[in-house]
């Protein structure tokens, strides 16, 4: 019996919804120090570019790039769907 195991990466998760035009129904929280605690929030709205090691996004007229693991989850803006949680 074969066994498949199908890996979905953050990186899959947001160019799906960047070419999907849905990326603005979610938001993803990452570590951040000196945040409450230690996590930020981005709107996917602003999402730019996704990369090869991490994502690129705008907030207050800046371009902000964030490394792929320092992600911890993306879900749904009304919280109903979780596309990817980490453990912390």
């Amino acid at each position: 019996m074969l066994l498949t195991i199908t890996v979905t990466t953050i990186r899959d998760i947001l160019n799906k919804l960047k070419w999907t035009n849905t990326k603005d129904r979610y938001i993803l929280i990452y570590r951040s120090r000196g945040e409450p605690n230690n996590q930020h929030i981005v709107d996917l709205a602003n999402l730019i570019e996704v990369g090869r090691n991490g994502f690129s996004y705008i907030e207050n007229g800046h371009v902000r790039y964030i490394p792929y693991h320092r992600v911890i989850e993306v879900r749904s803006k009304d919280g109903k769907e979780i596309l990817i949680r980490r453990q912390v």
